[in-house]
């Protein structure tokens, strides 16, 4: 007996027919023996788990009878602890009767629970992913064959593993026709450089499905001068899938944000450098866009808008969901000032955390508001002098025209006085009228200008 690595020996005769190693029953088991009455002959099966003692009776069964001269079996055993463990034996008869059958054998005894898991959860693994390993062997005449494939094929090409391995044109069962050339060059390529293989292609599934794979493989020269790549294939149809949906909505977004007739950027919050920009922004700044993706916000902003430009992003960068629209301030490449309603929003644009901005310009419309303002008084002044500074000397006209009616009873200086009077108030009616004409004459000039200004900057 001996203890390698936690292998235990153990030696079995037709005269010791009992095999039991102390040390590994006390180390590895937790048990006493003898003394433990646990480990007691009637009470030994009900060590084992359900129906694995069967299972070890029926191998040492076969190993005994000289069937089979090689002994090998795991089993779960309970431990002291009241946890199960796997155990593993294995054995090899050294010496028999004459009629064939082992007199004597040898074996070692080891617990394998920590390994059994892994291959376990490797066993999980390996089905959730779904791999599978593919062997190309390459003659001296560069002619390829399937040499190895594993079962997995079958439940996802639905082909029998034979019939790829005895199909010379195993390849069309294997990929899609439009890809075989590219399958058949890269290998070639591989098998030629001894260069690492890698490809995508598609397969079609018996039900039409496409199904898209991904192989990766290292060629190796074997002793006999041939070469072979185990080719390690995976299904990739769902990350296919997510990256078309994904280039196809960039390509949407792409498209909205070209072709927005609004200006708009994106840019990086830390730095403040542009990052894109649409055509409508070249067109309406001036700058080209080799020239925006050199510039920063602040180069489009007025001096005296610098600061109001650090207080927003200080905002936005503690608070970067933050939706806001405010007025600001710009200028052009010119240095024309544009009035702008922003609009920003956070994106993450090359997986950093940015912002999009829409920038609507409301040049003209302030410059409308402007006007109306200024024609509102305009009218509010005409109202006031309509209403007051034209009605004094209208009703004092009035007066006077009434006196007239009885002018037999006025004396000759009276009526001199009333007939200048009437001229003066008919006189300062007159300049009256002309300063509302000129006021009326005047706003329809600016609107005049205002259209042929906002024309020209079209």
């Amino acid at each position: 007996m001996g203890f390698v690595d936690k292998h235990y020996g153990w030696r079995w005769s037709e005269e010791d027919p009992i095999f039991k190693n102390n040390n590994f029953i006390h180390k590895v088991l937790g048990y006493d023996e003898p003394k433990d009455q646990s480990f007691a002959t009637e009470k030994f099966k009900e060590l084992f788990y359900p129906g694995d003692f069967d299972l070890l009776q029926k191998s040492w069964k076969e190993y005994n009878d000289g069937t089979d001269h090689s002994f090998e079996i795991s089993y779960r055993f309970r431990h002291k602890d009241g946890s199960w463990r796997w155990i593993k034996e294995s054995g090899l008869a050294n010496e028999f009767n004459s009629s064939n059958n082992p007199i004597v054998g040898i074996g070692t005894i080891q617990e394998v629970t920590d390994k059994k898991k892994k291959t376990t959860q490797l066993k999980s693994i390996l089905k959730n992913v779904s791999i599978i390993i593919l062997r190309l062997r390459q003659d001296s005449n560069t002619n390829i064959k399937v040499e190895y494939i594993s079962k997995e094929a079958l439940q996802h090409w639905n082909i029998p593993c034979e019939t790829l391995l005895q199909d010379e044109n195993y390849m069309r069962n294997l990929a899609h026709k439009d890809d075989l050339g590219k399958i058949r060059s890269s290998l070639g390529h591989s098998f030629a450089k001894m260069e690492f293989f890698e490809c995508q292609w598609r397969v079609v599934s018996q039900e039409d499905k496409i199904i898209w794979c991904q192989g990766v493989g290292t060629p190796i020269l074997d002793k006999d001068g041939s070469r072979f790549i185990d080719v390690v294939i995976t299904d990739i149809t769902k990350e296919k899938i997510y990256t078309e949906q994904l280039k196809e909505s960039e390509n949407k977004y792409y498209n909205l944000f070209q072709h927005s007739p609004q200006p708009s950027w994106v840019y990086d919050l830390e730095g403040l450098a542009f990052l894109n920009v649409n055509t409508a922004a070249v067109e309406r700044y001036g700058y080209s866009k080799k020239e925006f993706l050199s510039m920063t916000l602040a180069d489009i902003r007025p001096k005296s808008e610098l600061r109001v430009l650090e207080k927003q992003v200080n905002i936005t960068r503690k608070d970067y969901q933050n939706l806001f629209h405010g007025y600001f301030k710009h200028c052009n490449k010119k240095g024309d000032i544009i009035l702008v309603h922003l609009y920003s929003s956070p994106i993450i644009y090359n997986g950093k955390k940015c912002r999009q901005v829409i920038a609507v310009d409301i040049s003209e419309k302030m410059k409308y508001l402007e006007f109306i303002e200024n024609q509102n008084k305009s009218l509010k002044k005409i109202g006031w002098m309509q209403s007051h500074e034209l009605r004094a000397p209208l009703v004092r006209l009035m007066g006077l025209i009434n006196l007239l009616n009885d002018h037999e009873s006025l004396c000759k200086e009276e009526m001199k006085y009333i007939n200048t009077e009437i001229i003066n108030s008919a006189n300062e009616m007159d300049i009256m009228t002309k300063n509302i004409a000129k006021i009326i004459n005047d706003t329809q000039l600016k609107e005049k200008e205002n259209d042929l200004q906002i024309i020209a900057n079209r």
